[in-house]
Parts: structure tokens; sequence; C-alpha cells
């Protein structure tokens, strides 16, 4: 909070001098307070900022700056006085300006926390500082404002319907020749090769440096590996090319210009040359469905293998289903919401999306720029929005994680990964993380509640 009072600086000198000789003292915390104080939200606008006004009479500030001055006395360092023997009067004389300003801070802090719990306002800024008013001797008078969540009403979900394309919603049949192939497919087995050179699926372990052409600087060498054709982009581009047909021990060379708004800072707009040696080449072959390879993924047999394979597969599927359903409710949900966002919870969204896609900042072209930030934006609201309709629902049909409930949970994690009950418990037992798992828990209830009250509509 800023701190402002309308007084001449005389002290300051003196001040600035003899502060490192004082110590911090903490505000004690406010008594009974004779504070007139009147709050007033701003409903002729869609804005979320309560304005919060303060009176406080001369006799508050001055106790208040008495008891500072008092509290410094007693530790401070000053030539001539004894430590901790210096008269009150003269720590007044030689930082009244910053005795002053402690009063006002700690009369309007407490006015703040106050008439926040007082009128149960939910708060989601820092208070901020608008207006003070003091003359030294007479009555402060200060305007705070802060932004607070907006009113949130649960529409009448039970006449909600959501239209979905039924192709987004289509679970497809277990096939199991597909879905052995394609679990074999993720997991090929590595084998180390010398008799050819690298071709596509090969694993390449190679020694890369990166020489920048414009100051002749050469980066530190380091391991890499690269699947050849892999699912996974290597971050120099056309890599493959570079690698296949070559052979363990060879030295390649080449160039490559990357543009401005390339993801790797270090090379962007720059013409870097890259040496890279080949190590060691692994061939990835998929292996055979036979007894060997079951037993080392935890199977006896090859019935056991493929149950758990259409479990796992109609499991995840089905989860699918349920998200894409989820999404389209959240979005028409948020889209049906009328209150506004807080600026403030719509800042930090952005912030996180950014430092999650530090990418779009760098793009060079302005409108795609804008463009892209602005659909993060409307993105951000929407998550924010339908979050804010989360806890309505929670609070409309007092949702509740009970004990059991908890434990349950704890019991399904414990099984689920295969560790010892009490070692899940000793894992939720700190309050952050059990009070993380409640929401969570609670959470999931508001979503069941939204999917069983809305109706969904295939199209």
């Amino acid at each position: 909070m800023n701190e402002h009072s309308q007084q001449d600086n005389d002290s300051k000198q003196s001040q600035e001098s003899d502060s490192g000789k004082q110590e911090n003292a903490q505000p004690e915390a406010a008594d009974s307070t004779p504070i007139d104080t009147h709050a007033e939200k701003k409903d002729e606008s869609p804005d979320l900022w309560v304005e919060l006004e303060i009176h406080a009479s001369s006799a508050e500030v001055t106790k208040r700056i008495d008891a500072h001055a008092e509290r410094y006395a007693a530790k401070a360092d000053i030539p001539g006085f004894r430590r901790g023997k210096v008269p009150a009067d003269v720590i007044k004389e030689r930082y009244r300006q910053l005795l002053i300003d402690e009063a006002l801070n700690e009369v309007i802090e407490s006015f703040v926390s106050e008439r926040i719990r007082e009128s149960q306002l939910q708060v989601v800024s820092r208070p901020e500082l608008k207006d003070v008013q003091y003359e030294e001797g007479g009555d402060l008078q200060a305007k705070v404002r802060v932004e607070v969540l907006p009113e949130v009403s649960v529409p009448e979900l039970d006449k909600v319907i959501v239209s979905i394309p039924a192709d987004q919603l289509h679970i497809k049949p277990f096939d199991e020749e597909e879905q052995v192939n394609h679990f074999l497919e993720h997991n090929r087995r590595r084998e180390a090769i010398s008799d050819r050179p690298a071709a596509s699926g090969d694993l390449v372990m190679l020694r890369h440096q990166a020489l920048n052409l414009d100051n002749r600087r050469l980066s530190p060498r380091k391991s890499m590996q690269v699947q050849i054709a892999g699912e996974a982009p290597s971050e120099i581009p056309q890599l493959d090319a570079e690698l296949i047909g070559r052979s363990i021990g060879d030295e390649v060379v080449f160039q490559r210009e990357y543009p401005r708004d390339f993801a790797r800072k270090p090379w962007a707009g720059k013409k870097i040359e890259h040496h890279v040696q080949i190590e060691a080449i692994h061939a990835m072959n998929k292996p055979e469905l036979d007894s060997v390879f079951l037993k080392s993924i935890g199977f006896d047999s090859r019935e056991a293998f493929l149950e758990r394979l259409k479990q796992e597969y109609e499991s995840q599927t089905q989860q699918a289903r349920n998200d894409r359903i989820m999404a389209a409710i959240a979005e028409h949900l948020a889209e049906l919401a009328a209150f506004p966002v807080p600026e403030t919870l719509l800042q930090q969204e952005m912030m996180q999306a950014l430092r999650q896609n530090p990418a779009l900042l760098g793009i060079q072209d302005e409108k795609e720029r804008t463009e892209r930030i602005s659909a993060l934006k409307e993105l951000a609201g929407r998550n924010i929005r339908f979050s804010l309709l989360i806890e309505a629902v929670k609070k409309q049909f007092s949702v509740k994680a009970e004990a059991e409930a908890v434990e349950n949970k704890l019991r399904e994690m414990a099984e689920s990964a295969g560790v010892p009950l009490k070692e899940v418990r000793k894992y939720y037992a700190p309050a952050e993380r059990r009070s993380q798992l409640v929401e969570s828990l609670e959470r999931e209830r508001a979503l069941e509640i939204l999917r069983e009250k809305v109706t969904i509509k295939e199209v």
C-alpha cells in the first residue's frame, strides 16, 4: 500500500542519516479504533471495485505515533544517549516524518482489514490507496479501493441444453489388433548397432556444439539424443536429413539461419553453424508379443494382457468423451454468464498463460501477435468465469468433502499407485496438501452435478 502525507520534509536528512541505526518494529494490532467508515459499491457500472473511505480522529493518529515513538525509543542507538534510554520526544523530533507515515499506514491497513471482515468482502486485489489528506495534528481522511469477486448466479441447470457434434462423442469400439500394434509401437526396444549407418526410426546419440557466426562464440559441447523421424521434433530444424546415412564417429557440420521469433532465444535471428558428432546408433525394434516380453511388463499370459489393454482403452476413451462433454459445458456456461471478470484475476491468468507460452510475445507480425494474445485473453476470461461458476455450484448445492470421502480417495490413490495406504495418508497429512485434496474432491463433485443436470444433445 502506498503511503502519502501532506507534511514538510524538515526531518528527512536526519532521518536518512540515522535510519540504519534503528531496528524495524512490527506495528501492533489496533485496539477498538474510533474510525468513521463506509463502503460504497459502484453499482452504476460493471466494474468490481469497492471504494472505502476512512476518517480517523487526530487523537487516534497521535496515539499511534506515540506508540511507535516509544517502541523505537526502547531500541534506538543515538549518540549522547544510552541504548534503550532515548526519550520519546527525541525520537519524534529526529524521525518525525517516518513516525507519521507509519502511523497513517497502520490506521489505513487496520481499517481496510476490519472493513473487509465486517462486510465479508471477497477481495481479489491488493488494496489501492487513492487519496490521503492529513495535516499534523488534524484528522486523517483517505480513500482506498479493492476489487472484489462478482455476484455469481447459477443458471437453471435443468433447462440448459448443450449441443455437441455426434462425431466428437463417438467412441470407436475396441480393435484388438490395432491396439496391440499401437502398444508395441510405443514400447519399442533399444538395440545398439554398429554395422550400418543411421536410418529412419533409429535413436542417435550425438555430441553437439553451436557456433554463432555473428560473434564467433562457440557453445559448450553437450550430449543429445535424437530419434530420426520420431514424434518429437528436434530443436534443430531438418536435423534428421543430416543424420540419415551417417555412421558412428562421423562429424557433421551444417548451417541454419533462424527467424527472430525462434523459440530458442540464443539462436533467434542468428546464423548458426552446428557441429555434430555421432557417438552411437540404436535401432528401435518393435517387440514380439511373446512370453518373454509379457513377463518383462508384468503379465503371466496373453489373455491377462489383452484384458487389461481393453480395460484401459475403454477407460481412456470414456474419459476422453467425458472431457469433451465437460469442455463443451464449460464453454457454454461461460458464455451464458453475465457477470464481469475481475481485472486482477484476468491479469494473473494472462501472466501465467504468457509464461507458459513465451513465444507469443516474440511473434514479429504485430497483427498476428495481437490476435493470438486477444484469443488467449478471451480463453482466460472464459476459464475464470467457469471457475467462479463452479464455486457458485458448490455453494448452491452445499458441496462438502466429508472425512469419509477423503478417506475413500486416499484408499483409491493407494491402490492405483500400488503403495501402502499409510504412506498416502502421511503425504496428505500436512494442512496445505489436505486442503488441496478436499478442494479437488469438491470440484469433482461440482462437475458431476453439472454433468447430471445439464442436457447434452448430440447433433
